[in-house]
């Protein structure tokens, strides 16, 4: 079991419940943390467009829209994930 596999059970063990990106096989390499106080998992999104890019043999730019497109907005439901940029250090979606 993966590093990220375990962050992953631990929260579905502590009794979380959130939304976990599928297919699991292709983004959880990207799961950088469980955030207990907000009950959402992280997503580094640097490796989450790479897991994209890898796995589907796309371009930055069909990446990034595929993203925007059908993973960005689900930080808006319930339980959704955050996502954070490295390079910015910051969340994303989260207000502060």
């Amino acid at each position: 079991m993966t590093y990220n596999n375990k962050i992953i059970n631990k929260a579905i063990d502590d009794g979380y419940e959130f939304i976990v990106l599928e297919p699991k096989e292709v983004f959880d390499s990207a799961v950088k943390e469980f955030r207990t106080d907000i009950n959402r998992l992280v997503y580094d999104v640097e490796l989450l467009l790479e897991c994209l890019a890898d796995n589907y043999d796309w371009d930055a730019i069909q990446t990034l829209e595929w993203f925007d497109y059908n993973v960005f907005d689900l930080t808006f439901m319930k339980g959704g994930p955050i996502f954070y940029d490295p390079h910015e250090k910051k969340y994303l979606t989260i207000d502060r």
